[in-house]
C-alpha cells in the first residue's frame, strides 16, 4: 500500500462536458527567458522544478531562491542562487550527458509481480479511467518510503516533470522509485527521469526508437506495454533488465552498439 499525493487535473466544462484545461506559461530564470511550458495550471510549481532538474539547472531545492507564478499574465519568474546557461539536450547528446555524469547506476531491483501490481494500481488512477478527459497521467512510486505521486496534465511531458518536481519537494527516494506514465516512451521522458536518478520507467504505450536509445545509454530500465503483435504482447522490459526480478520469460537486452545508437 502507498500513501498517495495526487496533483489534480485542471478541468473546466463546456455544455456540461468536462474539458481538460491547457495553458501556456513563459518561464524566466534570473531575468532571462528560459522556456515555454504548455501545461495545466494545477501543480505548476512542480512542473517548473521538474523542468529545471531535467535541464540540469539545479541539483536540489537549495539552488532555488524563489519561484513567482503570475497566473493572470501566464508568466513564471525563477530566481536561482547562481547564474546558469541553458543548453537543450537531444537524443544525439545522450552520450555527452554520460560524460557529464548523468547515468543511472542505482542497484535497485523490483520483483515482477510487484511491478504488475503498481501498473494495475496506476491504471485505475489515470484520468482516462476516473474522469474521461483528454489528459495524461504519470506516477512515481517510492518503494522504500511507501510514498507515491500521481500527476495529471494535458501534456505527457509536463506530467513527467510534475512527478519529478513533486518527488523532490516531498523528499521521495528517487533512486528507489518506479516512474510510470500514460505517455509514449520517448527520449525526452527518459532524459528527464535519468537526470535525478530514477532507475525504472514504465510506459503504458509502445516504445519510440529515441526512447530505447536514450534508456540504453543513460542506464534506465525501460518497460513498455506492447498492445499489438503475434509474438510479444503486454508489459515487456527492454533495457537494463537486471533490475527486474522474476520475469516469466528469458530477458535479453541490447547494447548501444548493437542497437545502432553509437
Amino acid at each position: 500500500l502507498f500513501h498517495y499525493i495526487e496533483i489534480a487535473a485542471s478541468v473546466d466544462s463546456y455544455m456540461e462536458i468536462p474539458i481538460a484545461v491547457d495553458e501556456r506559461f513563459d518561464v524566466y530564470v534570473n531575468d532571462k527567458q528560459y522556456t515555454t511550458l504548455f501545461t495545466m495550471p494545477s501543480g505548476i510549481e512542480y512542473t517548473v522544478i521538474g523542468s529545471l532538474v531535467r535541464d540540469g539547472l539545479i541539483e536540489s531545492l537549495d539552488d532555488i531562491e524563489d519561484i513567482d507564478i503570475d497566473l493572470k499574465r501566464k508568466r513564471i519568474y525563477v530566481r536561482l542562487a547562481k547564474d546558469v546557461e541553458v543548453n537543450k539536450i537531444y537524443i544525439e547528446d545522450c552520450s555527452i550527458l554520460v560524460k557529464q555524469g548523468v547515468y543511472v547506476s542505482s542497484n535497485f531491483t523490483i520483483d515482477w509481480k510487484n511491478l504488475i501490481e503498481i501498473f494495475s494500481d496506476f491504471n485505475a488512477k489515470t484520468t482516462s479511467v476516473t474522469m474521461g478527459i483528454a489528459s495524461h497521467t504519470s506516477g512515481l512510486y517510492d518503494l522504500e518510503s511507501g510514498k507515491a505521486i500521481i500527476a495529471h496534465d494535458s501534456s505527457r511531458h509536463s506530467s513527467i516533470l510534475k512527478i519529478i518536481g513533486a518527488g523532490i519537494k516531498h523528499a521521495l527516494n528517487l533512486d528507489r522509485s518506479v516512474a510510470i506514465t500514460t505517455g509514449r516512451a520517448s527520449s525526452d521522458m527518459v532524459v528527464a527521469l535519468a537526470r535525478p536518478g530514477i532507475p525504472i520507467a514504465v510506459s503504458m504505450r509502445g516504445p519510440l526508437y529515441s526512447g530505447v536509445s536514450a534508456a540504453i545509454i543513460l542506464g534506465v530500465t525501460l518497460v513498455v506495454n506492447l498492445r499489438r503483435g503475434e509474438k510479444i504482447r503486454g508489459l515487456i522490459p527492454l533495457t537494463h533488465v537486471k533490475r527486474i526480478q522474476g520475469y516469466p520469460r528469458e530477458l535479453h537486452t541490447a547494447s548501444p552498439r548493437s542497437f545502432g545508437t553509437i
